[in-house]
């Protein structure tokens, strides 16, 4: 065994705390393109806020999933080699769930519920996989809590009829939340083992599938019928992808990495589960909300945007700023600087997409794309003077 203070456990925990994600999450972040890809089809041919609602509600489980995946494999993967197999085996979950949704869930209801529980005996099987080895990661009640109780849940609520077996599902994703929250020296030992770096980079994969569906809507949609109006709407498009992009990736990503390690290494696990696994689903949902609707402009930027589609704009850019305040707020960030950020960012787009001089689709897309360069416009002035506000004074 090695000591705890030595040197060759030291330079391993660094490898372990600065990882990267591995090829094995990467193949399986394909199935969440396909996922993306049917929610945005599915919001883009009915923009109804019933069918929105239905989107939120059965996409957060597929969420929940990819984030206990992904934290499971953050937290043990880099140790244990099995849990590349286990992650492989991991995706007809999703998969399964994806197609209940895009086939219907009055019929298929059974297909989604069945996913899920398939990926939580999964994830069973990853906490479990290091006692094989004579390493007891966590007491054993908590996963089989955890991951084969809900999943004995998800599988025992097709025995109840519509809408009970609803309910029962929102049972089993509440139990794993109060159990996440609930602190204990086991949470302090997970948390502990976090990589940060890992973390981030694999919800910054996640968000670059979401913008990736939207630049490859505005494409696709332009080859269907290539016309120069069309190719206008399609670059505003890009621009906007290209703003929120860069946003997320030049500022957002690294301000809270370092504010992560912070809290890391302080005790902050509240923190680090908050930013990490929670508040990252607003950006996406918000994401895929712009998506839809970047998709319906370039397919027909003639027609007359209705008040459903803009409202799906202004709340996709909404979310996606509100993620950012809530991150920064977590991360102990001046309120009222957060608070000034979000007001323009949110409000400077809602304007823009809901005034009534710009009612056709190529002209609300044009309007958004120079309000969130304006928006950016002051972020770089509003972090020159925060910069130059907490510069030390000259001698």
């Amino acid at each position: 065994m090695t000591a705890p203070d030595s040197p060759v456990q030291d330079e391993a925990t660094r490898d372990h705390l600065t990882r990267a994600a591995d090829w094995y999450e990467l193949l399986f972040d394909l199935v969440f393109v396909v996922v993306i890809a049917i929610a945005v089809s599915l919001i883009e041919h009915d923009t109804s806020i019933q069918t929105v609602l239905v989107f939120v509600t059965l996409f957060f489980p597929l969420w929940w999933a990819w984030v206990n995946l992904t934290a499971t494999n953050n937290i043990l993967g880099s140790r244990f080699g099995s849990l590349e197999l286990l992650i492989i085996l991991a995706m007809p979950g999703p998969a399964a769930m994806a197609i209940a949704i895009s086939a219907g869930m009055a019929s298929f209801d059974w297909l989604y519920a069945s996913g899920a529980a398939w990926v939580r005996v999964v994830l069973l099987l990853m906490w479990l996989a290091p006692r094989v080895r004579g390493h007891h990661v966590v007491a054993v009640w908590r996963p089989f809590v955890y991951n084969l109780g809900t999943a004995a849940i998800w599988i025992g609520s097709l025995a109840l009829p519509v809408p009970f077996r609803y309910w029962l599902w929102l049972v089993a994703v509440a139990i794993e939340v109060a159990l996440l929250a609930w602190r204990s020296s086991f949470a302090d030992e997970v948390y502990r083992n976090v990589s940060v770096s890992h973390a981030l980079e694999r919800i910054g994969l996640f968000v670059v599938i979401v913008i990736g569906e939207a630049i490859y809507l505005t494409v696709t949609e332009l080859s269907v019928d290539p016309t120069l109006l069309g190719g206008l709407t399609a670059f505003f498009g890009l621009v906007i992808c290209t703003i929120l992009a860069r946003g997320y990736f030049r500022w957002g990503a690294p301000s809270a990495h370092a504010g992560l390690e912070r809290a890391r290494a302080t005790g902050g696990y509240g923190v680090l589960r908050d930013v990490v696994m929670y508040i990252p689903f607003l950006v996406v949902v918000g994401l895929t909300f712009v998506a839809a609707a970047i998709g319906t402009a370039v397919s027909h930027p003639n027609q007359v945007f209705g008040f459903q589609v803009k409202l799906l704009l202004v709340t996709g850019i909404a979310l996606f700023y509100l993620a950012n305040a809530l991150i920064g707020l977590r991360l102990r960030r001046p309120w009222r600087r957060v608070l000034v950020f979000l007001l323009v960012g949110a409000g400077i787009p809602a304007i823009a997409c809901l005034i009534p001089i710009a009612s056709e689709g190529w002209a609300t897309v044009g309007l958004l794309a120079i309000a969130l360069l304006l928006v950016e416009v002051f972020g770089l002035l509003m972090r020159r003077q925060i910069a130059k506000s907490d510069a030390p004074p000259h001698v």
